[in-house]
């Protein structure tokens, strides 16, 4: 159910558990997005949908660290602050990235975002999420009051 989202990275080998059964990443691995995995186990009866990942999907499969703020209203202020591509965006404080990531997709290919952020671990987390996400090249996460 859309209440009950996973991101995985998909890595050769692994295997991604839940309600619905066990999932061999080696099964996702090279499929079309929106294709459907059967349950390697319970006679196949579980699936999982492979999603392309959006700042929208990611939020919402997100380990909340502060409250974030959701889609409709990131796409609100995207529109409202004109952003563009390639543009440079300051943002006080980052959270847990998820109007960041909609910031990002607004700025790429070639923009630039600097976050900042009073909190070590978020700081550090945040970091994390955006080179996992792919989108580490195009913001620079900043620990600073």
């Amino acid at each position: 159910s859309f209440d009950s989202l996973n991101f995985v990275y998909a890595t050769p080998n692994s295997i991604f558990n839940n309600r619905n059964g066990h999932f061999h990443h080696n099964d996702f691995i090279g499929k079309p997005y929106g294709c459907k995995i059967r349950s390697a186990n319970n006679r196949g009866l579980g699936f999982v949908y492979l999603l392309k990942p959006t700042p929208e999907l990611w939020a919402r499969s997100l380990n909340h660290r502060t409250q974030i703020v959701h889609e409709l209203d990131a796409s609100m202020v995207v529109f409202q602050l004109g952003l563009k591509p390639n543009m440079v965006v300051c943002e006080s404080g980052t959270g847990s990235g998820a109007m960041s990531h909609a910031m990002l997709r607004a700025i790429a290919p070639g923009g630039r975002l600097h976050t900042y952020e009073f909190n070590k671990m978020r700081v550090d987390a945040a970091k994390d999420d955006f080179e996992s996400n792919g989108v580490g090249h195009l913001v620079t996460v900043h620990w600073r009051d």
